[in-house]
C-alpha cells in the first residue's frame, strides 16, 4: 500500500513495483498476487486500461495501518497491547525514553476520552 500511495495518483502493477523498498523487490506475480488480496479487503480497486489493471487506493494510510495493525496485534499477541509493548521492550527494540513517551501519550489520549477501559 505504502508504494501504492507513493505514486501519488492510481497507477500499475508496474510502477507500484517501482515504488517497493529495495529490500522488498518482489517477482511480478507475487505483487499480483498481494494486489488482489488487497481488492478482496476493499484496500484497492482496480480498473482495466488497455491490457492492464491500474489500483486506486481506497484507503487513507492511518485506515490501513490500523487494520492490519489490529490484525497482527491479535494474531501475534492475542489483542494484548501490553505483551506486544513488553516483546518490544525484552528485546531492545523500543527504549525506556519512548516508553516514558508513550506513557505519557496514552495518559492524555486516556484524559481525553469519555470511556475508561482499566482491564
Amino acid at each position: 500500500m505504502a508504494a501504492l500511495w507513493a505514486c501519488g495518483k492510481p497507477a500499475s502493477r508496474r510502477q507500484i513495483a517501482e515504488r517497493l523498498p529495495d529490500e522488498c523487490r518482489w517477482a511480478d506475480s507475487t505483487l499480483l498476487n498481494f494486489l488482489l488480496r488487497l481488492e478482496r479487503k476493499g484496500f484497492v480497486r482496480p480498473d482495466k486500461q488497455g491490457n492492464k489493471n491500474i489500483y486506486t487506493p481506497l484507503v487513507r494510510r492511518t485506515t490501513y495501518c490500523g487494520a492490519v495493525t489490529a490484525e497482527h496485534l491479535q494474531t501475534l499477541y492475542g489483542g494484548d497491547l501490553r505483551q506486544l509493548v513488553a516483546a518490544l521492550a525484552d528485546t531492545g527494540r523500543v527504549s525506556y525514553a519512548q516508553m516514558e513517551r508513550l506513557a505519557r501519550w496514552l495518559d492524555n489520549r486516556v484524559a481525553e476520552s469519555p470511556e475508561y477501559d482499566y482491564d
